[in-house]
């Protein structure tokens, strides 16, 4: 199996994803799942240049989350699977995807968002999800960068 970590992160790639995250991990390759970036050149071309040389970036729309997960579920390359949403996790997941971890590195608070672990907020939707997430037999955590302990989700 080569996916080492799935992150939800509103920022997707920032400096900890890429440089400490992807160090510690060994990280070959960031797949980012975001319709907003995979439909906006700019932004697409903005993360391209941010990410570490390195590593191979994939932006990709929630349409391809079915052909896509399951291919790199499949090989060798180390894989970091990024978005900024539980649904769009929970599609992930449905997939059929074999790595059964959710780290909740990153979700700002923003209105009707409340806090659920330090700097981590959600809404009550997106909390909702998390635990379908979790009953779906993932391990879902909190864990900002890899000096942080992990602390589950409840």
């Amino acid at each position: 199996m080569s996916i080492k970590m799935i992150r939800i992160d509103d920022r997707l790639i920032h400096g900890q994803v890429v440089a400490a995250w992807s160090k510690v991990l060994g990280i070959e390759r960031i797949l980012v799942i975001d319709n907003d970036t995979a439909n906006d050149n700019f932004l697409s071309s903005v993360m391209k240049m941010v990410a570490p040389s390195n590593v191979d970036l994939m932006i990709i729309t929630e349409d391809d989350i079915t052909d896509l997960v399951k291919e790199y579920d499949q090989d060798n390359v180390n894989t970091l699977i990024l978005a900024k949403y539980p649904y769009v996790m929970k599609k992930v997941f449905e997939a059929g995807i074999s790595f059964r971890e959710l780290d909740l590195g990153g979700m700002c608070a923003r209105p009707n968002r409340t806090k659920l672990y330090k700097q981590i907020s959600a809404t009550p939707e997106e909390t909702e999800t998390l635990r379908e997430i979790k009953n779906m037999g993932v391990k879902v955590y909190f864990r900002v960068t890899p000096d942080d302990k992990e602390t589950i989700f409840e």
